[in-house]
């Protein structure tokens, strides 16, 4: 499943649909407004993730601050149209960054007890634990601390969050399996005789944002992280990686990874990128809209916006950005169905006909295809 990373509340009030420029038309498309000639695409939200971390990205006011925390996203009527999955990260990487949430009149120190406040002022459907995230260049005995630091949160977490109904995941974090090994070594370390499969309902895969161009690291990550579970008994657990771009989508599906979450359907709008397939982007005013029937491209009037016939560039790039979403869920959809009719072979079959037939993810197809489907022959 893909968790498209949507800012709900992009530094606007009410009014503007709570602003977030290409954002606003993105929730704009999933409500089927008029401001968008009514055009629907809720079906292909099933699904978005917010962090807690993005609630300032516009500088806001404390007083704004304390609108958007006061109804939940889907019980709001400007979000009408979405009623899927919320993935609620916990803003760990702008927090170790950063020292918390910074707005234009006040600070907030980010601790477990204050994300999970907000993660269920939100509403989230899947919540994780504030993290600390790796760095590359980061020693083994900060690796171990940070790991320490994560498993006192999480307990917290756990302790708080024990009667909502949202589903709790655990973040770890390695670019190998050394490396997540440890990781869970010290987190079952701090928990002592608490059973990680009983607590939590899935794993969150993390750190990989500063790696995401390296496909050898990413298959790395993935491969290791699911021999750690698997040798804890935790393989019955979804696995979820956090911040991948969608050339890797593929590869992630092959490795067995449950669900992701990526913000590259909308960057690559702002950039002007048209998504042709998981793997091929054009710029947006080249495309041939008639090659395409998702909900955007057989509207006349946001095709009009595509080509640049708008006041506003958001309303030029939002519906890139939804058109560009729409290719991932329906090819994530096309995977999972190939291969609950035809097992491994359609996913390798998939696999060389995407990402093998590209120069540059052809040996890390084959990889997949060999070290995770069983091989080619």
């Amino acid at each position: 499943m893909v968790f498209p990373v949507i800012n709900f509340y992009g530094g606007g009030r009410q009014s503007s649909l709570f602003g977030g420029s290409t954002h606003r038309t993105v929730k704009e498309l999933i409500n089927g407004d008029e401001r968008v000639g009514g055009t629907d695409c809720s079906e292909y939200f099933n699904g978005a993730m917010m962090s807690v971390g993005s609630l300032t990205d516009y500088g806001i006011n404390r007083d704004l601050l304390d609108e958007y925390l006061s109804v939940p996203i889907k019980a709001r009527d400007e979000f009408h149209g979405f009623n899927g999955l919320l993935f609620c990260d916990s803003g760990g990487f702008k927090n170790l960054m950063q020292g918390g949430l910074d707005g234009s009149d006040f600070e907030i120190d980010l601790n477990q007890k204050r994300v999970f406040e907000m993660q269920e002022q939100m509403g989230g459907d899947i919540n994780v634990c504030l993290d600390y995230p790796i760095q590359p260049d980061d020693s083994y005995d900060e690796r171990r601390e940070k790991a320490r630091k994560t498993a006192k949160n999480a307990i917290e977490f756990a302790r708080l969050s024990e009667t909502y109904p949202g589903a709790r995941y655990l973040p770890v974090h390695g670019y190998n399996y050394s490396m997540i090994d440890t990781y869970f070594q010290e987190l079952e370390t701090v928990f002592g005789n608490l059973d990680i499969g009983e607590i939590f309902d899935g794993i969150a895969l993390g750190s990989l944002v500063p790696k995401k161009d390296n496909k050898n690291v990413l298959i790395e990550s993935v491969s290791g992280c699911k021999q750690a579970m698997a040798e804890r008994g935790l393989e019955t657990l979804p696995l979820h990686v956090l911040g991948i771009s969608k050339a890797s989508i593929p590869l992630l599906v092959g490795l067995g990874v449950d669900s992701f979450d990526s913000s590259s359907y909308i960057q690559a709008a702002i950039n002007g990128k048209y998504s042709v397939s998981l793997t091929e982007t054009i710029r947006v005013e080249e495309a041939d809209y008639s090659k395409c029937d998702c909900p955007v491209c057989s509207s006349e009037e946001l095709r009009n916006r595509m080509r640049g016939n708008t006041e506003y560039r958001k309303d030029q790039m939002g519906p890139a950005a939804v058109h560009n979403h729409v290719i991932q869920a329906r090819e994530v959809s096309r995977i999972r169905e190939a291969i609950q009719e035809d097992g491994t072979q359609a996913m390798i079959d998939y696999i060389d006909n995407t990402v093998g037939r590209n120069a540059r993810t052809r040996q890390y197809a084959h990889r997949i295809v060999n070290e995770s489907l069983g091989g080619y022959f």
